[in-house]
């Protein structure tokens, strides 16, 4: 689980408020695959500008080299299906969702530590 509060000036000296919460959840049906999930919700205020906010969920059958949650390497394959408002732009940065406010994107990914 992950909580964060901050608060943050730039070099203009324009007040950022922002906050997040999320987490991540994992269950191993065998030794080396798992099923992992993430919630996550986050928002940010500049001062005299609108509240940007994000959800998003993400589901991912994972391969492990075994079933404990901080075992690594692991190889993902991900779905994500996020939304959010018009405050927050294009949060993904690509063109695709440049007039969006929700989309679904899908990949694969390997977590190693070292």
């Amino acid at each position: 689980a992950v909580v964060l509060l901050a608060s943050e000036k730039n070099g203009a000296g324009v007040k950022t408020d922002s906050a997040s919460v999320g987490g991540r959840i994992s269950y191993a049906v065998t030794k080396n695959f798992k099923l992992v999930s993430e919630l996550g919700y986050s928002q940010y205020k500049p001062e005299g500008g609108e509240t940007a906010k994000l959800t998003k969920f993400t589901f991912a059958p994972t391969l492990s080299v075994g079933p404990d949650f901080w075992t690594r390497p692991e190889f993902r394959l991900y779905v994500t299906t996020a939304k959010w408002n018009t405050a927050a732009g294009n949060v993904t940065g690509q063109a695709a969702f440049a007039d969006k406010t929700s989309g679904t994107s899908y990949g694969a990914q390997v977590e190693w530590w070292f």
